[in-house]
């Protein structure tokens, strides 16, 4: 019914706004009601008694001494409280009710009722602000970033009012910008500069009130595109095909142990705390293998360290858990340098969970690691690290230490044997560690799939064989050369 309503009053105030209207004897044009539907009528006069119904709910203490006026006083008032077509509606409704009220051939026209008839029509309450919290919020950051470019530009201007010093450069700024970021930072400044207004006690006359105005009417002029030539179109072809041919630099795939080691006396050297606990991620994630985000959710449950699965859709993980037993560690490993390793487990995934809020986030958090990672590296002189690298390290380390492939498949939570055997780091790159020292699930190793691929090795083996024999007759053949050279010389 409200949809209904609505529809009415714009189509209403259309009509009546081109016929219909009664002159006063003041001269001033009041709509006539005659010409509305019955249903429209009584439509309106639900809408005003909901009116005068919320106003007296809101202002218990005011006196009635005439609650419909009071009521039209209070809706012209309310600013950037309703929606543009809910203003139409509450106002038809209104102005209704008060015409009935007075009498049109007799009211004063410079009376208050009189006026309020014709702030009805003429100056209704500004609408709400329809935008999102969202797009309020992205016009807060965009006009941020513009005062912030302007005063980079003019460090030499006084700071009177950096908001209007920063719509005034924009304006003047013509040709500089394409015409759907001129929009953007318009309707941003705009926001802003409403903000800083008050709506109902600004002059008019104001430079605020100008500045605003050219900003919804007198944009920049945006920049304009020139016409490029052939031989210019076939350049900036080559080089859009040669930016796309650039290779992809993968994550380092190898790393000694030494640099490892050189890395860890590095940050634990330092004095802040947050290198530190990348001492202890680096220990950690050169032994477990698991991915920089699972590490960074890792937890201690007993004598198990267990994290949720980054990849475990489509197949693609082999449980929705990583899970290794760390048992033994605890009874000859000198991973930490403590008496208590469960104690030093707790404290590094709980200054975890205070660097993630610190940095904004897991991705924040392994984005600053990354970045610690590259700056060490370089005073290290060493090639760059990531934190990839160390997942591919702990895996060379898996193989070298003798285990099979189903079981690093296991540890490091890969759905099939031949990921880690074709894809990551190779045997001789890793370190030998105690094959005891790890201990997982033995139902998972049915879960894996064995999709490794076997090498035939017996032909390779019989020409290995052939070239070992041919090279032992050479070497016969050149040692019975001198032999007979010495018996004809003697002879």
């Amino acid at each position: 019914m409200i949809f209904g309503i609505r529809k009415a009053s714009t189509t209403l105030a259309n009509r009546f706004s081109l016929a219909g209207a009664t002159a006063t004897p003041g001269g001033q044009d009041v709509l006539a009601s005659s010409q509305r539907s019955a249903d429209t009528i009584v439509a309106y006069e639900r809408e005003t008694s909901r009116l005068v119904a919320q106003c007296q709910r809101e202002n218990p203490n005011d006196a009635p001494w005439s609650p419909l006026l009071q009521t039209v006083h209070w809706f012209l008032n309310g600013h950037a409280r309703w929606a543009g077509n809910t203003i139409r509606l509450y106002a038809n409704a209104l102005e209704q009710e008060v015409g009935r009220m007075l009498e049109y051939d007799a009211f004063d026209p410079r009376s208050e009722e009189a006026l309020l008839l014709r702030r009805l029509k003429t100056d209704r309450p500004s609408p709400s602000n329809q935008r999102t919290a969202e797009a309020i919020a992205a016009y807060e950051r965009e006009t941020s970033r513009l005062v912030a470019q302007y005063q980079r530009e003019n460090p030499n201007e006084a700071p009177w009012s950096p908001l209007l010093q920063t719509v005034h450069w924009f304006l003047n700024g013509h040709a500089r910008w394409a015409g759907h970021t001129i929009e953007l930072y318009a309707s941003a400044l705009e926001q802003e500069l409403r903000k800083m207004l008050e709506y109902d006690a600004f002059d008019p006359r104001s430079e605020e009130a100008l500045l605003l105005r050219r900003l919804k009417t007198d944009w920049p002029s945006p920049i304009t595109k020139t016409k490029t030539s052939k031989k210019g179109k076939q350049v900036a072809h080559q080089k859009k095909v040669a930016a796309k041919t650039i290779k992809k630099t993968n994550p380092r795939k190898s790393i000694p142990v030494s640099e490892v080691r050189e890395l860890v006396r590095y940050f634990r050297s330092r004095d802040d705390e947050f290198s530190n606990w990348i001492a202890g991620y680096i220990i950690l994630a050169s032994r477990l293998g698991w991915r920089p985000g699972e590490m960074l959710i890792l937890r201690r449950e007993r004598h198990f360290l267990r994290a949720g699965a980054e990849k475990h859709t489509n197949g693609r993980g082999l449980t929705d858990t990583c899970e290794i037993d760390i048992g033994a560690y605890f009874e000859r490993s000198r991973l930490f340098k403590n008496v208590c390793l469960g104690s030093e487990f707790d404290k590094w995934t709980a200054d975890t969970r205070k660097w993630e809020a610190h940095y904004g986030g897991r991705v924040g958090l392994q984005d600053n690691l990354n970045a610690h990672l590259a700056r060490a590296s370089k005073e290290c002189k060493i090639k760059r690290v990531c934190t990839y690298t160390f997942r591919h390290f702990a895996i060379s380390c898996l193989k070298a230490s003798g285990f099979s492939r189903a079981e690093i498949a296991v540890i490091v939570n890969h759905a099939a044997d031949g990921t880690a055997a074709e894809h990551y780091g190779k045997r001789r790159d890793g370190s030998k560690r105690a094959k005891k020292i790890w201990r997982f699930d033995m139902a998972r190793l049915l879960l894996v799939r064995a999709t490794a691929r076997k090498f035939d090795r017996s032909a390779a083996l019989s020409k290995k064989t052939d070239a070992e024999t041919k090279s032992i007759e050479a070497d016969s053949n050149t040692i019975a050369e001198p032999e007979e050279t010495h018996s004809m010389v003697m002879r």
